[in-house]
């Protein structure tokens, strides 16, 4: 959402072409007499040119808990751990919302071209609910010249999982049949998109792989091994709407109390000896002397960047949300909620035994000094699960690494070289080139999009009667986060089925009539209609008046080439106003990158700063 982008036609037309839309929907759900269905374990395979497949999953979310009675005896008996159903987390009993009794969810790995049919159940008790494909720009392969699109495969805007944009929510106790073509390759993943549900457990990776001979760093890797997908994220030991409810009513705070790799790892801050602190570490093995592709998911849902480094091991960046860039090589990197990021590691010949793989959270984590770890196993060594001061692991558990507490990122930082050298998103490059049309160096329109946690009297959380924002104490003065001084309202009917009449349609140029939104709340469906194959630079701008925080922006529908990211007062606490990006773009002083940029669909917002 950050860049610039060139607006397909689904994306740009869904607020006009709607009843088109509704009708497709239901046609492409079907499924033709010559389209042999698989299950969707079996779709995972050597992708090979003109194989495709119809890969089908079946999702049932559910409210379930973590350390139930599938667990037996675990975290004391490690192996118990990883029977069926049982949900370890970091070994507090919670209440989750997961996905067929998984956390994460079954993890969807299908090839390039195949057809996905998604039969979902939702067994909430009273809530609706979707599942967004995350990385999935529902276009088809319409795109010509795109990179890692698959040519031919229609377009539906229909499934991308959105309530009150592109679809009903699913109600409580009915099913919906989510049907799209696999047109993107690289590393995603699904979540719901509904509530807190997403926070709560409804996730899970979604990789799609392609012929190896169309990936142009194809041979930097010997193996790209589904048990090679590490997603992490903070977690929380209270349901997240909770933790919602206690900082907006009562002023509690938002920061996570722990972190999860692969829905497990002890709670790093357990007295040791206590369940909580021998629940098994995520384990990863390879063999000496071979490459190995690691995908990379951060599903964080507070502000809590996460830093991933190997002990020992170096790291070569080879792709970001699903697209490929130029290696780079690197000791650590800086993740954001919703980006992937795919990776070379070398299982040297010369190593053995385990390795600590560390996921280190700043900002909202760093408060709580959430963090977690892994393990990186060569496989000469025994296998063995182990938790949190096992003693198997000898020294290793009281190692400098282990005791090491959260770091803050830079505001800017995306890699941090071996020689101590960093980088940011905007540094990369595409191996692949811009489209001629996309190059041009004005685009058609130019959005300038600020987002603010900003201190002001919101009537759904304060009582001008009663307990009037301006009348309270610092800390119970919670911030309200909008974008241009407005925040969204869903539409009642989806917008792609042609709702929103009932709403006040507003944004910078045309806010809601009669209302100053710089000084009181506004509220509204937030939109902006974009001619059909416009290229539009979307200038996001965190404006770093309160908090100290990067925020993350992911896009749906389309990817964007990210052209400059800077902070232009690089101190602490600073910040930067809308009309001082636009005055600093008109007198020229952003410099923007046309030759070979990123190509993504989520990028962090520097506070202070902005992402072009």
């Amino acid at each position: 959402m950050a860049g610039r982008c060139q607006l397909s036609a689904w994306a740009a037309g869904t607020m006009v072409v709607l009843v088109l839309c509704a009708a497709v929907a239901t046609l492409t759900s079907v499924i033709l007499a010559h389209e042999q269905p698989t299950p969707g374990r079996n779709c995972y395979r050597k992708c090979i040119e003109g194989d495709s497949r119809v890969c089908h999953f079946n999702f049932d979310v559910e409210p379930y808990q973590t350390m139930s009675r599938a667990c037996y005896d675990c975290p004391h008996n490690t192996t118990h751990c990883a029977r069926p159903d049982c949900i370890a987390g970091d070994g507090v009993v919670r209440r989750v919302l997961v996905v067929n009794k998984q956390l994460p969810g079954p993890p969807i790995q299908v090839c390039l071209g195949d057809k996905l049919v998604v039969h979902v159940k939702n067994s909430l008790h009273s809530e609706g609910l979707t599942i967004h494909w995350h990385g999935f720009t529902m276009r088809g392969g319409e795109t010509e010249g795109a990179p890692g699109t698959a040519p031919d495969t229609p377009g539906t805007p229909h499934m991308d999982g959105v309530p009150g944009v592109t679809q009903c929510a699913i109600p409580a106790g009915a099913f919906f049949r989510y049907s799209f073509m696999a047109s993107n390759a690289g590393t995603h993943f699904y979540h719901a998109h509904t509530g807190f549900h997403r926070g709560d457990g409804v996730f899970g990776a979604m990789i799609v792989r392609e012929p190896v001979a169309n990936d142009p760093n194809y041979d930097l890797y010997d193996y790209d091994l589904p048990q090679h997908v590490l997603l992490f994220h903070d977690w929380l030991h209270i349901p997240t709407e909770d933790k919602f409810l206690f900082r907006h009513h009562s002023g509690g705070d938002d920061f996570p109390a722990s972190m999860l790799v692969n829905g497990r790892g002890p709670h790093q801050f357990a007295i040791p000896g206590s369940p909580q602190s021998l629940v098994p570490y995520s384990t990863f093995k390879v063999t000496p002397g071979n490459r190995y592709r690691l995908r990379l998911i951060n599903n964080a849902v507070l502000n809590c960047p996460i830093v991933v480094s190997f002990e020992d091991h170096p790291m070569t960046v080879v792709a970001a949300d699903g697209n490929p860039i130029n290696p780079v090589n690197a000791s650590s990197l800086v993740t954001y909620a919703g980006e992937r990021w795919d990776i070379i590691l070398h299982a040297e010949l010369g190593k053995s035994g385990f390795y600590w793989i560390s996921f280190m959270g700043g900002v909202d984590c760093e408060v709580t000094q959430a963090h977690q770890f892994a393990l990186l196993q060569y496989e000469r060594v025994e296998s063995h699960m182990y938790g949190y001061g096992d003693t198997r692991l000898g020294n290793a558990v009281d190692s400098q690494l282990k005791r090491t507490l959260a770091r803050k990122p830079n505001k800017l930082t995306a890699l941090t070289a071996p020689a101590g050298r960093t980088a940011c998103v905007a540094d990369l490059r595409s191996p692949y080139p811009m489209p001629e049309e996309a190059r041009t160096r004005e685009a058609n329109i130019t959005l300038y999009l600020a987002f603010e946690m900003r201190r002001i009297h919101n009537a759904h959380f304060y009582s001008r009667s009663y307990y009037n924002f301006d009348n309270m104490v610092e800390e119970q003065q919670i911030p309200t986060p909008q974008i241009n001084n407005l925040s969204f309202i869903h539409p009642v009917t989806p917008l792609l089925l042609g709702g929103g009449s009932e709403l006040t349609t507003c944004n910078a140029e045309s806010p809601p009539h009669g209302r100053s939104c710089h000084d009181d709340y506004c509220e509204c469906l937030h939109m902006y209609h974009i001619p059909l194959g416009a290229t539009v630079d979307l200038v996001l701008i965190d404006e770093g008046q309160h908090g100290d925080e990067n925020h993350p922006i992911h896009m749906h529908g389309e990817y964007f080439w990210v052209l400059a990211q800077d902070r232009p007062k690089d101190v602490p606490d600073a910040n930067i106003t809308r009309n001082q990006v636009i005055a600093l773009d008109q007198q020229g002083k952003i410099a923007r990158n046309f030759n070979n940029p990123p190509y993504k669909d989520t990028v962090t917002v520097p506070d202070g700063g902005y992402s072009w």
